[in-house]
């Protein structure tokens, strides 16, 4: 299931903006210090890669934090069964087309069609279905879709990354 309406904004920003609602601002939220979390051990290969090009990407933006390690590979993780999968169906609709080829005969609708009319295509299909739909859960967890970069803040100390109400105000 999605999230249910919108993002709500940032305590923060809230408090620049002069708490407009006048409702009390959540005194108790969660503080975690910022940095590059350590890679958890016992990753797959696959997600070992995943998440050193994903560390890599995000490092430099100050999203990360020693506190996302597990969630942060479980998107890995997640990513490269997806990826295993992925490979695996293009085997399958390969050995349909070989064994068509070898019988001389026509595959109507090709052979993704083909593989979507045998039980273990339908799983392989329902599986790869249902683990993209968590995926992208996960990756708008960390801004990596384009709807969600816009409700994840970074956590820069220059002015260049200040925010632009923050910079208005502040002059």
């Amino acid at each position: 299931m999605g999230l249910r309406g919108p993002p709500p904004k940032p305590t923060r920003i809230r408090m620049l903006e002069g708490n407009r609602g006048r409702r009390p601002l959540p005194a108790d939220e969660p503080q975690y210090p910022q940095g590059v979390p350590e890679r958890p051990t016992g990753m797959s290969a696959g997600a070992r890669k995943i998440w050193d090009t994903l560390v890599g990407e995000m490092a430099a933006s100050g999203v990360l934090r020693p506190v996302d390690a597990l969630a942060l590979m479980q998107l890995c993780e997640d990513q490269a069964m997806l990826d295993t999968l992925r490979k695996g169906m293009t085997q399958m609709t390969r050995e349909l087309s070989k064994k068509a080829k070898e019988n001389k005969r026509d595959l109507p609708g090709g052979p993704l069609i083909q593989l979507s009319r045998t039980i273990e295509g339908r799983r392989t299909l329902s599986t790869i279905r249902e683990l993209s739909a968590q995926i992208i859960v996960q990756r708008r967890e960390f801004g990596l879709t384009p709807a969600s970069n816009g409700r994840v803040q970074t956590a820069g100390a220059g002015s260049g990354s200040m925010d632009p109400l923050e910079r208005a105000l502040c002059g």
